[in-house]
């Protein structure tokens, strides 16, 4: 009597056809996810240079605060900007402006 041959052959192809449509479905996740890793890598150095830029200005402003806290600087604003003189002062005006 022959012996016969196990009929594992038979399944072989299901067995590909399985891991093939696991390994599609793998590979489309992963292109999904670094897609997704890539958009949001692109808004956190959006962020990042937003808030680089929001502390440049306040640090400006924190000079600028500084220079209003110095009293010398405070006279000389009002001075300027607000036309101020001192008490006993003598302001002399050229009229041919």
């Amino acid at each position: 009597m022959k012996k016969k041959q196990p009929k594992r052959f038979k399944t072989l192809p299901l067995y590909i056809v399985f891991w093939a449509v696991l390994g599609i479905m793998f590979a489309g996740l992963i292109i999904t996810q670094v897609d997704r890793y890539n958009a949001l890598r692109a808004e956190l150095d959006r962020i990042e240079s937003d808030i680089a830029r929001e502390e440049a200005i306040y640090q400006d402003f924190q000079s600028q605060l500084i220079a209003f806290d110095n009293e010398a600087h405070m006279e000389m604003l009002a001075r300027e900007r607000l036309g101020m003189i001192r008490i006993n002062e003598i302001v002399f005006r050229n009229i041919a402006e």
